[in-house]
């Protein structure tokens, strides 16, 4: 990702969010991840497909649909962290070869075959996991989950004006 002014700042904002649930850090990049050495999270200020099959995907499994999926995928990150010790041994395995084959897959698969993938990404134990957190920890704390869509966005419009980007917190 590009040198964008105030990222630190940004950054900054977003891991004091973060915090509490006993992140690290968050910092800015080009997709949503969790890194378990230094219990980190990245995130994205851009929307894709994905992340609206993500959002059909805790629909139909969890009956739930999120108005900030920001929020819900920062959580699913959190989730990771708060649930995924659980997963160890043969199903980590598992969990890993079978996002091997995914990556793999998705390189010549078409649209059909690139959201089967992904929700068969979705359905793996350890994501699975970090996603039913995410979900119970929203659907328990709804207010909480406003409150910090609110800060958050106000620090992302900032960020947005800084660099002269229009605001597409819509699509977050």
């Amino acid at each position: 990702m590009t040198e964008l002014k105030g990222k630190d700042k940004l950054n900054k904002a977003i891991s004091k969010e973060l915090k509490p649930f006993g992140i690290s850090s968050a910092s800015l990049s080009d997709e949503y991840a969790y890194y378990f050495e230094d219990e980190s999270v990245a995130f994205k200020l851009t929307s894709a497909i994905e992340d609206r099959w993500f959002n059909e995907f805790i629909a139909e499994r969890f009956n739930y649909v999120c108005d900030v999926p920001f929020v819900l995928s920062l959580l699913h990150e959190i989730g990771h962290h708060k649930a995924n010790d659980e997963i160890e041994g043969a199903i980590y395995d598992f969990c890993m070869a079978e996002k091997e084959r995914i990556s793999e897959e998705m390189q010549t698969a078409n649209a059909d075959q690139s959201k089967a993938l992904e929700w068969q990404y979705f359905n793996l134990p350890d994501e699975i996991m970090a996603t039913q957190w995410a979900v119970n920890y929203a659907k328990k704390h709804p207010k909480k989950i406003q409150n910090m869509w609110e800060r958050m966005r106000a620090n992302i419009l900032a960020f947005y004006a800084e660099n002269g980007l229009a605001d597409d917190t819509e699509d977050l």
